[in-house]
């Protein structure tokens, strides 16, 4: 009964692992390689939540620097989370620099702290028609905010989100962690193209600010730390199913800072995970049990071959069969990231994802974690 079991989730992971690299391959790989061009007529605020970001929020502020949009329809609205740093000085010194107007609004002068509450205020205080949300640790091109534009006015998006890649840093642990996001980013992009978006980066993401409101932003979800960008998509996406978009565009990546280390990364990931059970969507829920369900079936398979249950065989098939399915599914990914070396790493992460994936599955049932310096249980 096991093995059949087993047998049967391995087929269905890799019949849906090959149609999500057929959708990959058909909307972005051979797809339309140049967004339609509309008026850039939109007013847009660029909002960055930032708590003790000094050493990073300069780079990005220089890149909004570089926007290839009228600068009269750009503000940048930066939201200081209590940072204890240099951050608020390094804005300060950086205003001459820049064409445009900066906001700086402090959480604490509303008593409020967490990424949540900082988008909630700063969406609030925006005056632009489209908000633009990055991460202050991020590099942006100088085609991004146009882009997003683009595709907002273009295709009447309710809300657009882009990839995200990590900025290479020659490091193997840097290598392996892009190679397991491109695979987090690819599967949500291929969600949204087939009409059923599930994961989302709030790295690299634009919605109306009269949708937010329509929506009413996080209500309903604000006691949960994580999910600023993935319960927002959720509500949009029951309200208009049909209109949200992936930034499909490499103008449009966003990079970002890997993990520095093994500890930093778990507790991203926990924070991460800490989201799943609170997912309202049955069918997302289904799915991360599946390849939960999956994962420790293939943890369980080096055992099961040992006592004869497993035959030699089937112990081949299974891992081949997974194998390639997620090769296929990773190439034309990382391609897009412009990481077509790093596919001779592939099989590394492919021997230790299921341990990372059945870890954090049992980490999401246990609360509490440590992000930016605070504890959330």
């Amino acid at each position: 009964m096991l093995i059949s079991l087993l047998l049967f989730l391995v087929a269905t992971y890799a019949v849906f692992t090959f149609t999500l690299a057929g959708v990959w391959l058909k909307k972005v790989t051979f797809g339309k390689r140049f967004m339609r061009k509309v008026p850039k007529d939109t007013t847009i605020s660029v909002l960055v939540a930032a708590r003790n970001e000094a050493l990073n929020l300069p780079y990005l502020l220089r890149d909004l620097a570089k926007q290839r949009y009228p600068k009269a329809l750009l503000e940048v609205i930066i939201i200081n989370d209590h940072s204890t740093d240099d951050t608020v000085f390094q804005i300060e010194n950086l205003r001459e620099e820049l064409d445009f107007p900066i906001h700086i609004i402090h959480l604490e002068d509303f008593d409020l702290r967490g990424k949540k509450n900082a988008i909630k205020i700063g969406v609030q205080q925006a005056q632009g028609e489209l908000i633009v949300c990055t991460d202050a640790d991020c590099r942006v091109g100088e085609f991004w905010v146009l882009g997003m534009q683009q595709l907002y006015k273009g295709q009447n998006a309710k809300l657009i989100s882009g990839g995200v890649t990590f900025i290479p840093d020659g490091r193997l642990w840097t290598i392996l962690q892009s190679i397991e996001f491109a695979s987090l980013v690819g599967s949500g992009a291929c969600a949204m193209m087939i009409g059923k978006p599930n994961m989302c980066n709030g790295a690299n993401i634009a919605y109306p600010k009269a949708v937010f409101e329509e929506v009413n932003g996080f209500e309903g979800n604000e006691h949960i730390a994580s999910g600023d960008d993935e319960f927002l998509m959720h509500k949009i996406a029951e309200k208009y199913p049909n209109q949200i978009v992936f930034a499909h565009y490499q103008p449009n990546i966003v990079y970002t800072q890997a993990q520095g280390n093994l500890r930093s990364f778990v507790q991203q990931r926990k924070r991460w995970a800490s989201k799943w059970n609170h997912y309202k969507d049955w069918k997302i829920t289904f799915l991360a049990i599946a390849i939960f369900s999956l994962n420790f079936g293939m943890l369980l398979s080096p055992l099961l071959w040992l006592i004869n249950d497993l035959t030699t065989t089937q112990f081949m098939v299974l891992w081949l069969v997974r194998c390639l399915s997620e090769y296929f599914f990773l190439v034309p990914i990382l391609s897009f990231f412009k990481k077509g070396s790093y596919i001779k790493y592939i099989p590394f992460v492919q021997i230790l994802y299921p341990f990372y994936v059945v870890f954090f599955g049992i980490s999401a049932w246990k609360k509490g974690y440590v992000w930016k310096g605070r504890k959330h249980f």
